[in-house]
Formats: C-alpha cells, sequence, structure tokens
C-alpha cells in the first residue's frame, strides 16, 4: 500500500472516530427519535386504514352492514348496564348529557376490530363484533336531585308574592367505560337568575378511579397479547383512528 493509501486510510479513520466522539453524547437521543417515528409511523398507518373504512364509497356492502351493525351495538353497551338510585334502568340521564365523552362510540368498537385484523388477520364480522362488545360494556349511575326554585313577583299595587316549586332531575355520579372508571362530585348551590333563587347540585369536578383507557389495555393485553412496552401507543393508535372515523 501506497504511503499516499495510508494517508487517506488513516485520514478516514480519524474522521470516524471524531464523529462517533461528537455524536456519542447524543445517541440515546437518536434512539428515542427512531423509536418515535416508528410509532408515529404505525399510528398514521392505522388512521389511514381507517380514514379509508370509513369512506362508505369504499366500503363493500358487508363492510357498510358492519358499520351499522357497530353503531347499533355502541347504543346497546351504553344503556344496557345503567342505574339511577340503585335500580336499572335503559336510558342515559344526566341533566347536563355529562355522559357524551365518556361512552362508547361504534367508531371505537370498529377500530377495534381492525386491530384484530391488522395484528392477527382476523375477518371483520358480526362473530368478532359480539366477542369484542362482551368487554366493553359501560356503566353509568345516576342519583336522583331536587330542583328548588323560588320566584318573587310583585302584584299591581307592588305587593311582593312568593312562590315555590320542585323538580326532580338526574345527575350522573359514576361511570365506568372504555374511556375508564370516573366518580362525579357536586356540591349545592343557590343561583340566582332573575327574579328566581335556584337551589340545585352544580358539578364541581370528576375524578378519575384507576387509569384512563384500563379496560382497552387490558382488553389489548389478554386478547391481543399486546406487550407492556407497547401498550400506552397502542392504546393511542386505537383511539386516534376511533377518533378519525367520527
Amino acid at each position: 500500500m501506497s504511503l499516499k493509501n495510508k494517508s487517506k486510510d488513516k485520514a478516514k479513520k480519524q474522521i470516524k472516530k471524531l464523529a462517533f466522539k461528537v455524536l456519542k453524547p447524543f445517541l440515546p437521543f437518536i434512539l428515542i427519535i427512531g423509536l418515535l417515528f416508528f410509532a408515529i409511523c404505525s399510528l398514521i398507518d392505522a388512521i389511514f386504514i381507517q380514514e379509508v373504512q370509513s369512506d362508505s364509497s369504499s366500503m363493500s356492502e358487508v363492510e357498510q352492514n358492519l358499520r351499522t351493525e357497530c353503531i347499533e351495538k355502541a347504543e346497546y353497551l351504553n344503556t344496557c348496564h345503567n342505574y339511577k338510585d340503585g335500580e336499572l334502568t335503559n336510558y342515559l340521564l344526566d341533566i347536563d348529557s355529562r355522559e357524551t365523552d365518556k361512552e362508547v362510540q361504534w367508531s371505537h368498537l370498529y377500530s377495534i376490530m381492525a386491530f384484530h385484523n391488522m395484528t392477527n388477520n382476523t375477518e371483520l364480522n358480526e362473530t368478532l363484533l359480539n366477542e369484542v362488545a362482551k368487554s366493553f360494556e359501560s356503566t353509568f349511575k345516576y342519583e336522583k336531585m331536587t330542583v328548588k326554585t323560588e320566584t318573587t313577583t310583585k302584584d299591581d299595587d307592588g305587593n311582593e308574592n312568593v312562590s315555590n316549586s320542585e323538580e326532580t332531575a338526574y345527575i350522573l355520579v359514576e361511570s365506568d367505560t372504555i374511556m375508564g372508571h370516573y366518580k362525579y362530585n357536586y356540591e349545592e348551590k343557590t343561583i340566582e337568575k332573575g327574579n328566581s333563587r335556584i337551589t340545585k347540585k352544580v358539578f364541581t369536578n370528576e375524578e378519575i378511579l384507576g387509569e384512563q383507557y384500563e379496560r382497552l389495555k387490558t382488553y389489548l393485553k389478554n386478547k391481543l397479547h399486546i406487550r407492556e412496552d407497547d401498550i400506552d401507543t397502542d392504546v393511542q393508535v386505537v383511539i386516534q383512528a376511533a377518533n378519525r372515523l367520527l
């Protein structure tokens, strides 16, 4: 080997060592970025699949029928196991419709089924829908609330007349759904509104009991054998894909 070639090889080795020395402190960050890139690509891929499936023009008649069945199943899951004052009811009763952001949506069911299809090549059909639905029956618990209204009016002579009325309403005190297990807190307040004083329980805050998406995490672990290290990413794949369908 000529002196010139030896010099080139030596220079290359020195450049490689210098490059490694410079990049070495950043290797953990490069690894993390690579993993994030892989997770984002998986998420985009899942959302793309779901987006295509949400376009009815590209869905077969069988897929459209399955979509309709998912809608009907979700409505059933949200009303089949609810309680008012400890008694079973088939209705959503909260006076402020607080169930809305906690209900299982048809798109959740469809997205979970698509995840089955992607991971195990499971056929999308009514049998799979019924299997999925078994794990996502929602529970909403309500308590009765009395709304008291005191109204003051004046007659033609300027005399004040006070009338009182009461009505019954229901407030959501607990929910256990695909979104998680939540408790709802209230406090009694009197609100001035025009010539009326309204006394009722007013919502203050909600608190989660356990983990968000706990039932979905359990399902993915037990039914699809998703590793603990991947569970949070895959939960987001399912939820984000479902949100894109709505």
